[in-house]
């Protein structure tokens, strides 16, 4: 099997010979491409939805991993069974926004605290890194990934019950991103991006403070491509 860069780097995240949960698992490349390479002892491709639950196990079945491959129908962590959640190690979850991820574990409790976690936004990542700053999980590893037009940030967490970590906006907006890096650099030129064009909507409004808010978007836009420059 072989997966597309977004999920390749996912996978590179994935600690070896554990019990992984790919949550939102769509058509479960991911856990199949692990478990075919023997990086997990098993895993469990989960999702809310029957239709991404049918392409999931069409690929388990296609690849010969009904043994070590599972399904299971959840919202979050909330449908897997007991057994697995007790020897999972792992947890993906990949290919939803900032905010969805963030409710999933919030949801979860104290659960993910034991897990290796690997997410993947789709957008709203600085509220993703807020969150876990904020709630006792340190970032270890976090790089950028070009996958067709778009580039994606991965983040590599742990509960480490640190306290409440102050997060800037700059921290929120590129996280740990090697700005060296080519796709670091494309990820911090499209937060800028980003970040200009919603300081032009606020100038243009009305709103009570919408110009202090243009103006602080602005300055922060500036100060991720100050970034590159050196």
């Amino acid at each position: 099997m072989t997966l597309n860069r977004r999920l390749a780097r996912c996978a590179e995240y994935v600690a070896a010979g554990g019990v992984l949960l790919d949550i939102g698992t769509d058509h479960a490349l991911l856990p199949c491409f692990l478990a075919q390479k023997g990086s997990v002892l098993y895993a469990v491709a989960a999702d809310i939805a029957e239709g991404p639950l049918c392409s999931a196990k069409r690929t388990i079945a296609e690849n010969g991993l009904s043994d070590r491959v599972f399904t299971a129908k959840s919202d979050g962590f909330a449908g897997i069974p007991k057994k697995y959640l007790s020897e999972a190690t792992d947890a993906v979850i990949a290919g939803m926004g900032g905010e969805m991820i963030v409710k999933i574990l919030s949801e979860a409790g104290d659960f993910p605290k034991k897990l290796n976690l690997v997410l993947q936004p789709n957008s709203r990542a600085g509220v993703l890194r807020r969150w876990l700053a904020e709630n006792g999980y340190g970032t270890l590893r976090e790089s950028a990934v070009r996958d067709g037009r778009h580039v994606y940030a991965v983040i590599n967490a742990r509960f480490d019950g640190a306290a409440a970590r102050a997060v800037d906006g700059l921290y929120a907006a590129v996280g740990k991103i090697d700005p060296s890096d080519p796709d670091g650099r494309e990820y911090y030129l499209a937060a800028a991006k980003r970040l200009r064009a919603a300081a032009k909507g606020l100038a243009a409004g009305n709103g009570e403070g919408d110009a202090e808010e243009a103006e602080r978007l602005g300055e922060l836009a500036e100060r991720i491509e100050g970034v590159l420059e050196f």
